[in-house]
C-alpha cells in the first residue's frame, strides 16, 4: 500500500490507542473520575488500588489490546510491504505514545507499561515473554509495580541485543526496545524519585 495509507493507519492507531480505558471503566462502573483518586493515574495499577483487582485487570487487558490489535492489523493489512518490520515498530511506538499522551485527556495519560508490553509481545514474542516474566519476578520480590516495570523494560533492549548479537545488521527490534524503554523511564520520573526516597507505594 502507498505511504498515504500507511500514514492514515498511523493516525488511526493514535486515536484508538489514546482511548483511556481506565478512566472509561471507572466512570461507567465506579461512577467516579479515577484521576481524582489514588495516584491520579489512569493505568491499571491505580485502577486496582481504587476500584479493585477486577477493574484493574480489565484496564490492563484493554490497555494492552488497543496497541497489540493495531500491530496485528498492520501486519496483515500491510504484509506485502518491503519494510514491514519498520512500519510495525512505528505502529508500536505510536500506540505507546498515544496512551501516554492522549488527545482526549489533553495529552495527560497513563504510563504506558501495559501497552508497551503488549506491542512487544506481538512484534517480538521472545522479547515480550521475557519482560513479562521479568516483571512478575521483580514484582514478587519488591511488591512495587513501578520497580517491576522499570526493571523489566530495562531488560528489553539488553535481551534484544543478545538475540541479534551475531547478526551484522542492526535489528529494528533493538531500536524499538530502546525507544519504548526511554518513554517508560521518562513517564516514571516521579516514581524513580519516590523509589530513591523509599516512598514508593507497595501492594
Amino acid at each position: 500500500m502507498s505511504l498515504f495509507y500507511q500514514f492514515l493507519f498511523l493516525i488511526l492507531t493514535y486515536f484508538v490507542a489514546a482511548i483511556p480505558f481506565g478512566l472509561v471503566l471507572a466512570k461507567l462502573f465506579g461512577k467516579q473520575d479515577i484521576r481524582e483518586h489514588g495516584s491520579g493515574n489512569i493505568g491499571a495499577t491505580n485502577v486496582t488500588r481504587v476500584l479493585g483487582k477486577k477493574f484493574g485487570f480489565a484496564t490492563l487487558v484493554l490497555d494492552g489490546l488497543k496497541g497489540a490489535v493495531m500491530v496485528i492489523i498492520a501486519r496483515f493489512a500491510f504484509g506485502d510491504m518491503r519494510y514491514l518490520s519498520i512500519f510495525l515498530a512505528l505502529v508500536a511506538v505510536v500506540s505507546v505514545v498515544a496512551h501516554i499522551y492522549p488527545v482526549y485527556l489533553k495529552f495527560k495519560g497513563g504510563k504506558g507499561v501495559a501497552t508497551t508490553f503488549a506491542v512487544l509481545l506481538v512484534v517480538n514474542p521472545a522479547i515480550g515473554l521475557v519482560i513479562c516474566f521479568a516483571w512478575l519476578v521483580i514484582f514478587a520480590i519488591t511488591r512495587t509495580s513501578a520497580m517491576a516495570a522499570l526493571g523489566a523494560i530495562t531488560i528489553a533492549p539488553i535481551y534484544a541485543i543478545y538475540l541479534y548479537i551475531n547478526q551484522s545488521a542492526l535489528k529494528v527490534d533493538i531500536l524499538l526496545c530502546l525507544i519504548l524503554a526511554t518513554l517508560i523511564f521518562i513517564r516514571h520520573k516521579e516514581n524513580i524519585l519516590r523509589i530513591k526516597a523509599n516512598k514508593e507505594n507497595k501492594f
